[in-house]
């Protein structure tokens, strides 16, 4: 059907009513878009606005019910109830909400409230890794810890990066760590580390070292940074052999090349294959300090793919520590130290050596290698050392003494490799 417009009341009639569908049309867009932007408030009163405006908007409720029960200078968990109900009657499947409002009814001690809210939630989005975290925190709150096991759970099997957070709070509420290892983490690496870790920060080393051997029978492929915490926290508590073999086991998931060291080596990596510095029991070093440059250099070896080279530039008198390593011993065992060193044109009366250093006795005094400067092939240097009293661990670096005069300068290069302690055998008496 064709509408003829045949005389100007008729068009007139239809320009009014055009107008009126307009302005009726941006009437309620420019009220959506004020109450959009009020919602986006952090105070009451634009929220409040917002509700006054779109009271049919659950998400507008939502935050409202949010800001009143977290405002920290005034919170009002009874108005933020009413808030959270109006969202979900407004939309029954509104997770978020449902979440809030069990913590809500919880803070306000109606427990029976609350817990129906979160099983709301839980019925909304029966997967969800959050809704199982919430939810199973309540449950450890009321001492249901099987039901509240089977909702952690759950969250861990979405994000297994949540097991520390997880085993924080159920060690507290049940010590029991061979029940929550059989019962809650799943049988991943990467929950066993992120559990491991919480314990280290919590100093619960005994219980981290028995999460550790769990870990270990799964063949997890780590990085130093998943355990080198530990490491160092087994070291400050003065367990030198468990940080020794925690590094060891580690290390030994790497993708590293084959490390040349001999049996019963104190030192790890003497020959410097890892590539791995500056963490424990491994070698320290600053690549350049002082004018002497310190770097890994594969283009020349005694062993191995690579050595430690170590250059002067000429133009300063060092007294250095180059390099440093250190590892566990035994109180009254003799051991052997060797140490291989090559030099190119290393100028001045003080070159390169060795220098063992009992860590734990200050009384015990250091004790140096032989030097090496000049132009001088790879040539060993030993030493003979007794780990004394109350001596459990031992520094091993690379050093170079200063000069007896402050005018000359060292220049040149060295290469380090090699570097080993070793427990000597037992004398036989006849």
């Amino acid at each position: 059907m064709i509408l003829r417009l045949s005389d100007s009341l008729s068009r007139g009639l239809l320009v009014f009513g055009t107008l009126v569908v307009a302005l009726w049309v941006s009437f309620f867009g420019v009220r959506a878009g004020i109450a959009g932007r009020a919602a986006e408030g952090n105070t009451s009163a634009p929220l409040q606005l917002a509700v006054r405006l779109e009271p049919r908007n659950p998400e507008y409720w939502y935050r409202l019910g949010h800001y009143q029960q977290f405002n920290l200078e005034q919170p009002d968990i009874v108005a933020s109830v009413a808030s959270y109900r109006k969202a979900v009657e407004l939309n029954p499947g509104y997770t978020e909400a449902w979440l809030d409002l069990g913590t809500a009814y919880e803070l306000d001690g109606n427990i029976t409230a609350a817990r129906d809210a979160f099983e709301r939630a839980k019925k909304s989005y029966p997967t969800s890794a959050e809704v199982a975290w919430r939810y199973g925190n309540f449950l450890l709150r009321q001492g249901e810890l099987p039901e509240a096991f089977a909702e952690l759970k759950i969250t861990l099997q979405s994000d297994p990066r949540r097991a520390g957070a997880v085993f924080s709070r159920v060690y507290r509420a049940d010590p029991d760590i061979n029940a929550i290892m059989n019962n809650l983490l799943p049988s991943v690496p990467e929950a066993y580390a992120d559990a491991i870790a919480e314990a280290v920060d919590s100093r619960q080393l005994a219980v981290a070292q028995t999460m550790w051997m769990k870990m270990m029978t799964l063949h997890p492929t780590l990085r130093v940074d998943d355990f080198n915490r530990f490491v160092s926290a087994l070291i400050a508590n003065g367990d030198y052999d468990a940080a020794r073999r925690i590094w060891d086991q580690g290390t030994s998931t790497l993708n590293l090349p084959p490390l040349v060291q001999p049996q019963g080596s104190v030192l790890w990596d003497p020959s410097f294959e890892s590539s791995i510095g500056n963490q424990p029991f491994a070698w320290s070093y600053k690549p350049l300090e002082e004018g002497v440059h310190t770097e890994l250099d594969p283009s020349e070896k005694l062993s191995g793919s690579q050595s430690l080279r170590v250059t002067f530039d000429g133009k300063h008198n060092p007294e250095s520590e180059i390099a440093c390593a250190w590892g566990v011993v035994t109180p009254g065992t003799k051991y052997l130290f060797s140490g291989w060193v090559k030099a190119r044109n290393l100028s001045s009366d003080q070159g390169v050596r060795f220098h063992l250093r009992s860590l734990g006795n200050n009384t015990i005094p250091l004790i140096s290698t032989n030097e090496i400067h000049g132009t001088t092939p790879w040539t060993l240097l030993d030493q003979q050392w007794t780990a004394g009293p109350g001596v459990h661990r031992v520094e091993v670096c690379v050093d170079r003494e200063p000069s007896t005069n402050p005018d000359i300068h060292i220049s040149g290069d060295a290469w380090v490799d090699d570097v080993t302690l070793v427990p000597q055998a037992p004398e036989r008496r006849p």
